[in-house]
């Protein structure tokens, strides 16, 4: 089955930028895509009108220094009055930093695009954010987009917190004897770990190989009693050792560092999945950054 192409020849697309060279380039990459109209604005005030008159579908607003941009996007997100408060919001920008894409996704954005960007990529994330819309939550904290991942986060106590949040079906299924059994299980696996990683030290072939024999069976125990989060971690920490091999590249600091969180985890409650989820995830990004630096060095 061939899915439909994107066609916004019915949509109608906002471009609020200061300046006009970089304004021209923006209204030239959306008609191009086929957008049925292209406006472009200098100014708040514009802005504004356009978003009550013209009533358009997807708005891109640049962020540069000295524009507090963010305030207007809120704007826009709290009003009743204009007819289209829940429009797509593009922030545009040649800055990247964490700081600013979470205040911007805090103000209602949509997608934080960092410039320059190619019109194949603009093309595929407008595409994304049109095609699949997130819901429109409107709280005492926050109004704009869902925020919040597609998996439920029981757990979560941000400012973002919606009333409709369920808890999460624990990962490892059993009743309280069986559960305790199979957390044992993991426990006495992970204490091996740590022996084994203990003794390691830079070089030393052995102790390496005692620590990746001992991963090995963590994992296995992991599946055995279907614990996904303690078989992530354990695969992380197995893709570390296999990449480094026993040389001295293999860290002892990483791999105890990578152990403590195993051991964290498995101390954890069932019940807390999302929690044990976060743990592994977190040990995953930890194994990529450190595989990455050992590429680029």
């Amino acid at each position: 089955m061939i899915d439909n192409p994107f066609d916004p020849s019915d949509l109608i697309a906002l471009v609020y930028d200061e300046n006009n060279y970089e304004r021209g380039i923006s209204l030239n990459q959306l008609r191009a895509m086929g957008f049925g109209r292209a406006i472009g604005v200098s100014f708040a005030s514009e802005a504004w009108e356009a978003l009550r008159k013209s009533r358009p579908h997807i708005m891109f607003v640049e962020w540069t220094e000295g524009r507090d941009v963010l305030d207007f996007v809120r704007r826009v997100r709290l009003s009743e009055d204009l007819p289209n408060r829940a429009l797509s919001i593009f922030m545009l920008t040649r800055n990247g930093a964490k700081t600013e894409v979470e205040a911007a996704r805090r103000a209602g954005v949509d997608a934080y695009l960092r410039k320059p960007i190619s019109a194949r990529a603009l093309q595929q994330r407008v595409k994304a954010v049109i095609a699949h819309p997130q819901p429109f939550v409107v709280t005492a904290s926050y109004v704009g987009p869902c925020r919040r991942r597609k998996r439920a986060d029981f757990n979560y106590r941000g400012p973002l917190r919606r009333l409709d949040d369920e808890a999460p079906a624990p990962q490892v299924t059993g009743d309280d004897e069986e559960l305790e059994v199979k957390g044992e299980l993991a426990r006495a696996r992970v204490a091996a770990l740590e022996a084994a990683a203990e003794a390691l030290t830079a070089g030393d072939t052995l102790a390496a190989r005692a620590v990746f024999h001992a991963v090995q069976n963590l994992a296995d125990v992991a599946e055995f009693i279907g614990d996904p989060a303690l078989a992530l971690g354990a695969h992380e920490m197995g893709r570390y050792l296999q990449a480094q091999g026993a040389t001295e590249r293999l860290d002892p600091q990483v791999v105890r560092t990578h152990v403590a969180a195993l051991h964290q985890l498995v101390h954890l409650p069932h019940a807390l999945c999302e929690q044990r989820q976060r743990v592994a995830e977190s040990l995953k990004r930890m194994v990529d950054k450190k595989l990455g630096g050992a590429r680029a060095a």
